[in-house]
C-alpha cells in the first residue's frame, strides 16, 4: 500500500475486521501476523497497530483468546476428546492446550467440562432476554424439541458475510441492521438463481464463554463450495464481504415459526439442554439460523459423526 494513500475510517476498520475474519477461518492452522498483512496488502506494522486500535486488543491476543473461547465452547457442547479439542483450536499437543487453557480460565479442560453454569452464561442470557422478550416466548420454546428435527446432510460451503455487530450491544445492533442486510443478500441470491444458497446468521464466538460486549454476530450468504462460477463472481463483485469456510456433514435441521431475535434464547437453551442430557453432541460451534422471512427460520446444528 502506498504511503501516500489516504484511507477512510471505514477502510481502516475493514482491515481490522478482515484480520479478525482470517483468525477465525484459520483457527486450527499455524500462521503468522505477516500472513494476514500480506493477504491484505499492507505492512506488518500497519496491520498490527491498526488492529489494536480498532479492536481494543493486540491481534495475537485476540487469536489466543478466540481459540481458547472456541475450545471452551467445544468442551461444553461437543463430544470431542480434550486432545481433539486442542487440535481443532490450533494446539500441537494436549499438554500445550491444557496449560494455555488453565492459564486463561483458571480451570483445567477436564474440570471446566464439569461446570454447570459458566460465569458469563447467566449474564449474557439475561441481557439477551431483556432485549428480545416477546409475548409467547414460553410457547415458542415448545417448538424446540429434538423430535421435530430432521437430520440433513449439508455440503461444504463458503459463507460471504458482513458483521452486524462489533461493539457494546451486539444483539441490539443485530436487530437494527438485519432487515437491511437480509434484503441485500436476498437480491444477490436471486441474481445467481442458486436454490442451495442460504441467508444465515450466527456468531463467530462461543456464546456462553465470550463476554457479551465482545460477541461478533454476522449475516451472510452460504454457498456450496462446488459452485465455482458463483464464487468467482462473488470474489469479483462483492470483494468487501468477509469469507468463512463452513464444514459440511450431518446437521439437525429444526424449523421454527418465529423471527431470528425471538428464536435466539430458546435455541441456545435447546442446544445447552440437549448436550448436557446427552440427546446429541455437536461436532463444532458452527450452528446457525437460516432466515426464510420475517417470521420464519431454520436452525442448523452440526452433529458429531458417531451419532448418525
Amino acid at each position: 500500500m502506498s504511503k501516500s494513500a489516504i484511507l477512510t475510517k471505514q477502510q481502516l476498520e475493514n482491515f481490522a475486521l478482515q484480520g479478525l475474519c482470517y483468525a477465525d477461518d484459520h483457527i486450527g492452522d499455524t500462521f503468522h501476523i505477516k500472513d494476514v498483512s500480506d493477504r491484505l496488502g499492507i505492512s506488518y506494522s500497519y496491520f498490527y497497530h491498526n488492529f489494536a486500535m480498532y479492536m481494543g486488543e493486540p491481534f495475537w491476543h485476540y487469536v489466543k483468546r478466540h481459540r481458547l473461547e472456541t475450545a471452551a465452547g467445544l468442551l461444553r457442547h461437543s463430544g470431542h476428546s480434550i486432545g481433539d479439542v486442542g487440535d481443532l483450536c490450533g494446539y500441537a499437543t494436549t499438554a500445550a492446550f491444557s496449560k494455555a487453557f488453565k492459564q486463561h480460565f483458571k480451570e483445567s479442560p477436564k474440570d471446566f467440562r464439569r461446570i454447570l453454569e459458566l460465569p458469563n452464561e447467566k449474564r449474557t442470557i439475561q441481557i439477551i432476554e431483556t432485549i428480545t422478550t416477546a409475548a409467547g416466548t414460553d410457547i415458542f420454546g415448545n417448538f424446540f424439541q429434538y423430535e421435530r428435527g430432521e437430520k440433513v446432510h449439508l455440503p461444504d460451503t463458503i459463507l460471504y458475510y458482513s458483521f452486524l455487530s462489533r461493539g457494546q450491544n451486539p444483539i441490539g445492533e443485530m436487530i437494527a441492521k438485519m432487515n437491511q442486510y437480509y434484503n441485500t443478500f436476498s437480491k444477490i441470491l436471486q441474481h445467481f438463481e442458486l436454490p442451495q444458497g442460504k441467508i444465515i446468521t450466527g456468531t463467530l464466538d462461543a456464546v456462553p464463554v465470550t463476554d457479551y460486549e465482545r460477541i461478533s454476530i454476522y449475516a451472510g450468504i452460504s454457498i456450496p463450495a462446488t459452485a465455482e462460477h458463483v464464487h468467482q463472481q462473488m470474489e469479483n463483485n462483492y470483494f468487501y464481504l468477509m469469507k468463512k469456510r463452513i464444514p459440511g456433514g450431518v446437521y439437525l435441521k429444526l424449523p421454527v415459526p418465529m423471527d431470528f431475535a425471538t428464536a435466539g434464547i430458546p435455541m441456545y437453551n435447546f442446544i445447552n439442554h440437549s448436550c448436557k442430557e446427552g440427546i446429541f453432541k455437536m461436532s463444532g460451534n458452527h450452528f446457525f439460523m437460516s432466515l426464510n422471512g420475517s417470521n420464519s427460520c431454520e436452525i442448523y446444528i452440526p452433529l458429531l459423526k458417531k451419532q448418525y
